[in-house]
């Protein structure tokens, strides 16, 4: 009953958050799946569908990738991505303008846990933009992710927060940022859901922030 309530709690809250957008929240959904190779190394892919406040397609992504976990507290990883953005600008009639490109990331990640705390950090190097950033094919980033988790007692339901921030290597500035609050719900030792609201913030002042409402699910075989 009490895990009942907090997950209303927080639904609610997130989706009186989206409420403020002006033209209704995007939608997310982040999907990640993981199967372990050999001691410490893990195959990841991780499918992705972002869709505008009306449900309309935006972007699908595909993206694949190796991860090495060095010792307790670091993580390395590499991956491919693949990208597929839908441009209604260009669209006639039936057919809907379509964009895609690739790009490469690598990873370095590390944690640790503080009573019932887990805090997380990660800085990864991409060498391609989001489609809402730039579309300069020299565009190259750091992306620097700070993320807590909250071990309630007695509670399966885990709520955490999130902020990253997007360094363009090429102009030396902080393009973007990402606000996130959310709640995860691990089935079992394998599975877990979650739930989030997001805030995209840019450093362009002709550009509106995001209110997105994510939904993720994680699978390790």
């Amino acid at each position: 009953m009490k895990k009942n309530k907090i997950l209303l709690i927080v639904i609610s809250i997130l989706l009186g958050i989206s409420g403020f957008a002006q033209s209704g929240p995007s939608t997310w959904i982040e999907l990640g799946f993981s199967k372990k190779v050999v001691k410490n190394l893990r195959v990841e892919f991780n499918p992705e569908i972002r869709m505008f406040g009306g449900f309309e397609m935006d972007t699908y992504i595909l993206e694949g990738g190796l991860s090495y976990k060095l010792q307790k507290y670091i993580t390395v990883a590499g991956y491919y991505r693949y990208e597929n953005e839908w441009d209604y600008k260009k669209s006639t009639g039936a057919y809907k303008g379509q964009i895609a490109s690739s790009r490469i990331a690598f990873d370095a990640k590390s944690g640790f846990q503080l009573n019932r705390f887990d805090i997380q950090f990660r800085i990864r190097y991409t060498n391609g933009a989001d489609f809402d950033q730039t579309t300069d094919d020299r565009a190259s980033y750091f992306r620097y992710r700070a993320k807590i988790d909250y071990d309630i007692k007695s509670c399966k339901l885990v709520p955490y927060i999130s902020f990253e921030a997007f360094h363009d290597l090429i102009s030396n500035n902080i393009d973007k940022k990402r606000y996130t609050a959310g709640l995860s719900y691990p089935i079992n030792k394998n599975n877990e859901l979650s739930l989030f609201y997001r805030l995209q913030d840019y450093s362009e002042a002709d550009k509106e922030s995001m209110d997105i409402i994510g939904i993720g699910y994680s699978l390790k075989f």
